[in-house]
């Protein structure tokens, strides 16, 4: 069908593509503007529109240029106008989002909205680049609408998270694996590291949100990365040292900030939405209690994510000693994406990371022979197209749905358990793949007679 469809678009003259995508994202991104727009609330709670922006994105930088300290849940929210606390994003989500200081509330949302619609066509880019799809007008415009259409696009545009970014910044580092390499020019080699380079500096970004960092460092340094993990990090640690000062200035002493730091844990963990059982959450340890109705402590949920963290990046450290080559390849980046986010605590806008993953699924053959089982790779696609689409994000759609009974195979549970049916897919996909490797590695070899 993909192939199909692909084709059908291919006869189409390149520059009409172009102005069919260009059009039609810019309707669709002017359409959730003045619908954003017209829903946004002047109240102070922890509903609405946008009101991420303000609480986790805006009024914390602003606490820290007022010499507050925006982790210190109770002196945060009685002095700026927010309905919830400032989450333990890392000091560098702070040095990032310091130009926001230059407008008001106002001006400084119009600016971040606008600059997340960008970041769109960074995401649809970095997408099609990780799949090795050609980069024109019409590619990125065309993906950049249909990522505006899903579910996890609208629900970041219309919350003002930071996860567009995120994404673009953990292709970037997962784009600075060997990869499959051709034949290159000399000229042309020091592309390798210019890869690297990017890859240091997304991962140093990626660590503002540590449930995206510590899986993707994890994964890099068993597909044999160190230098490119611990160079990440360490330029992670060199940016949040440039705001620990004001921070610390703020709290009034190093343990105090320390303090505040766990108070805000403890109350974010707590929060309807952050505890286990939530509806937002999507990580297997939410999706287990959701299914299971049994309630495990959040220690108990955070070392099982540990351990399936721990269990896949010793699996994809079996693959890469089966072929460093292939690092880059659809099977170890889409065992990836989804170890980063089912093994820590995500949100469904955090489900555009699987935006690239798709697109090197719905390739119509794998780029080397991956021993994918019969239609194996067609059933994960599938999954991870459900919670993208996310058909109940539609009104009308989840009014028919809702009336006719099966409203249940797409709600919050199913969509989070048909991301772990497909991590469950991949994981035996790759066992079969590394067994075979071993199996051909030990077999005897036979003397050819002359």
């Amino acid at each position: 069908m993909f192939e199909r469809i692909a084709e059908t678009w291919g006869r189409v003259p390149s520059w009409i593509r172009a102005v069919l995508a260009v059009t039609a994202f810019g309707s669709i991104a002017t359409w959730l503007t003045v619908t954003t727009w017209d829903q946004l609330s002047t109240s102070r709670l922890d509903v609405g529109l946008l009101t991420d922006f303000r609480d986790a994105v805006y009024y914390p930088v602003v606490a820290l240029r007022d010499g507050v300290n925006p982790y210190n849940v109770d002196l945060y929210y009685q002095r700026y106008p927010v309905g919830q606390e400032f989450p333990l994003y890392t000091p560098i989500f702070l040095l990032l989002n310091s130009p926001l200081l230059l407008f008001s509330f106002a001006t400084a949302r119009a600016v971040a909205f606008g600059w997340n619609v960008v970041l769109v066509l960074g995401l649809a880019a970095a997408s099609l680049r990780l799949a090795r799809h050609r980069i024109t007008l019409a590619s990125v415009f065309g993906l950049g609408a249909l990522i505006l259409l899903s579910d996890p696009g609208r629900f970041d545009l219309r919350t003002g998270q930071p996860t567009l970014i995120l994404a673009i910044c953990v292709y970037a580092a997962f784009r600075a694996l060997p990869g499959l390499r051709r034949s290159l020019p000399a000229d042309a080699i020091p592309a390798g590291a210019v890869a690297f380079g990017f890859g240091v500096v997304g991962l140093a970004i990626v660590w503002s949100k540590p449930t995206f960092a510590i899986p993707v460092t994890v994964i890099l340094l068993a597909l044999g990365r160190p230098r490119l993990a611990l160079t990440g990090a360490a330029l992670g640690a060199a940016l949040s040292a440039v705001v620990l000062p004001w921070l610390i200035d703020a709290a009034g002493s190093v343990t105090a900030l320390i303090d505040s730091w766990q108070e805000s844990a403890r109350i974010t963990s707590q929060s309807p939405q952050s505890k286990l059982g939530s509806g937002l959450r999507i990580d297997l340890g939410n999706t287990f209690v959701r299914i299971t109705r049994l309630r495990p402590s959040e220690g108990a949920a955070a070392i099982g994510g540990l351990v399936v963290l721990i269990l896949g990046a010793w699996l994809l450290r079996r693959l890469h000693q089966r072929d460093a080559a292939h690092d880059r390849e659809e099977l170890t980046i889409t065992l990836a994406c989804l170890l980063t986010l089912v093994t820590m605590y995500h949100v469904p806008y955090d489900y555009l990371l699987l935006v690239g993953p798709v697109l090197m699924l719905c390739r119509p053959h794998a780029t080397i022979a991956i021993a994918w089982p019969r239609r194996v790779r067609a059933v994960v696609v599938i999954l991870l197209l459900v919670p993208l689409v996310d058909p109940l994000g539609w009104s009308p759609i989840n009014s028919v749905l809702g009336k006719s009974g099966f409203q249940w195979m797409l709600g919050t549970t199913m969509m989070s358990t048909y991301v772990a049916v497909a991590i469950g897919l991949c994981i035996w996909t790759a066992l079969r793949t590394a067994g075979r490797a071993s199996t051909v590695a030990g077999a005897p070899t036979m003397a050819v007679s002359h």
